[in-house]
């Protein structure tokens, strides 16, 4: 059915979509704690060590602020990008959840005509719905390259929980599948019948 490859590739560009937010979250994060490192230890290696030599306990209270500040703004940080992680996975997963009501809904549609016209609407947005799938994915390289200049390691464990979801979907329309067929050849039958 071509409602079912219509949701098969927009599931793809939901998990490219998924994948390039959540690389260019571990990318800001990357980002921001590199920054905070150097200029914590621009201070503590060179305005530390010359104000030490004029006034060592100014020194001392600018090196304990130094690391008051670094601690906080980690912590600011980790809040900050743990909400985006909790937002994105959350989102992803309601969409995803979304997206098989739907075709489940489509599958177990009985009327013939209905059928057909949205096997129609799904085969004219096909195209459409592949061009969307193949910028999702440039748009997750581009997000995975950019995370990878952050020194952020592949999101391999992301990709692989994508695989997982696609393909537990995959198993329950199957399983699905020879009920909706009964089910509609029952209804076929009723309507000759009656």
């Amino acid at each position: 059915m071509t409602t079912q490859s219509l949701a098969h590739v927009t599931q793809e560009t939901l998990d490219n979509y998924h994948l390039a937010a959540t690389q260019a979250v571990a990318a800001y994060r990357a980002g921001s704690e590199r920054l905070v490192r150097v200029m914590s230890d621009a201070v503590e290696l060179q305005v530390v060590p010359a104000a030490a030599k004029l006034a060592p306990k100014a020194a001392e209270r600018v090196d304990v602020l130094r690391s008051n500040v670094s601690t906080i703004v980690v912590k600011g940080l980790d809040q900050v990008v743990g909400g985006a992680e909790f937002a994105l996975g959350r989102g992803h997963e309601v969409a995803t959840a979304q997206l098989s009501k739907a075709a489940e809904f489509t599958a177990g549609i009985e009327s013939a005509t209905l059928t057909s016209g949205l096997d129609t609407a799904a085969r004219l947005s096909l195209p459409l719905a592949k061009l969307a799938l193949v910028v999702s994915g440039k748009v997750a390289e581009g997000a995975t390259a950019l995370a990878g200049a952050a020194g952020v390691r592949p999101m391999a464990e992301v990709k692989k929980a994508a695989r997982k979801v696609r393909a537990a979907g995959r198993q329950a329309r199957k399983a699905v599948a020879p009920v909706v067929k009964r089910a509609r050849r029952t209804a076929k039958k009723a309507v000759l019948a009656g």
